[in-house]
C-alpha cells in the first residue's frame, strides 16, 4: 500500500470521527432542550393549578390550625388523605368521579393546599361540575419557644432569642370557586363532613388516616 492511501485513509478515519461527535454534540443539545421545554410546561401547569384555585370562591369552613403543627406535614398528609378518599374512592362513596390535585404556591415547592375536581355526565360526556378547594390561608401567627411567670402571677411568652417569630398560614379554608354547579352539592356536604373529620383525626393522633373517626 502506498504511503499516499494510507495518509487518505487516515484523513477518512477523523472525519468520520468528527461527524460522530458532533452527532453526538446535537443530540445532547436537542436532549437539553427538549428537558428545558418540559421543565417550562411542567411550570406553565403549576402556575395553571394556582390561577384556577385563586379565583373567586365562596368559603364553606375553615379550621384554625394550632401554631405547633407544622403546615407542611399536615397539608402533604391531607393531600395523602384527599387522593385515597376521594380520588379512589369517589365513585363508590360519594356516587362522582374525582381527581386530586396539590396547590403549589410556595417558594420552596411545598404545597399549601389540595384541589379536588368532581365530575359527572351531562348528555352523555364526563364534564367536571364542581371543585373543592382546601387551603392554608396566608395569615402570619407569632410563635414563642419559651414561656415564663410574671411578678403579677400571669405568664409572658417570648423567645429565646429574643427575636419575634412568624409562621404563615392560620386558616385551613375549605372553599369552593363561584359561579358552583348546584348538582355537586350533595357531594360536597359529605365530602365536607369527612374532611373536617380527617382534620381533627389530624390534630388527635398526628395522622388523617387514623381509624377511630
Amino acid at each position: 500500500m502506498t504511503l499516499r492511501r494510507r495518509r487518505r485513509r487516515r484523513r477518512r478515519r477523523r472525519s468520520h470521527v468528527m461527524l460522530a461527535s458532533s452527532s453526538s454534540s446535537v443530540q445532547v443539545n436537542h436532549a437539553a432542550r427538549v428537558r428545558r421545554s418540559s421543565r417550562r410546561a411542567a411550570s406553565v401547569a403549576s402556575r395553571r393549578v394556582v390561577a384556577a384555585a385563586a379565583a373567586d370562591r365562596q368559603e364553606l369552613c375553615k379550621a384554625e390550625i394550632p401554631p405547633h403543627i407544622p403546615r407542611a406535614d399536615f397539608v402533604k398528609q391531607m393531600y395523602r388523605w384527599c387522593s385515597s378518599e376521594y380520588e379512589q374512592g369517589g365513585l363508590s362513596a360519594y356516587g362522582k368521579r374525582m381527581s386530586v390535585e396539590c396547590i403549589n404556591e410556595l417558594a420552596d415547592g411545598d404545597t399549601n393546599g389540595v384541589l379536588v375536581r368532581i365530575y359527572d355526565f351531562k348528555d352523555g360526556k364526563e364534564v367536571e361540575i364542581g371543585q373543592l378547594i382546601a387551603q392554608m390561608d396566608d395569615e402570619k401567627v407569632q410563635t414563642w419557644d419559651t414561656i415564663v411567670p410574671t411578678k403579677e402571677g400571669g405568664i409572658e411568652k417570648l423567645n429565646r432569642d429574643g427575636k419575634d417569630h412568624f409562621i404563615e398560614g392560620r386558616f385551613f379554608v375549605i372553599s369552593r370557586p363561584l359561579p358552583a354547579d348546584e348538582s355537586s352539592n350533595p357531594a360536597l356536604k359529605k365530602m365536607i363532613k369527612r374532611l373536617t373529620l380527617a382534620i381533627n383525626a389530624y390534630y388527635s393522633f398526628g395522622s388523617p388516616f387514623s381509624e377511630d373517626f
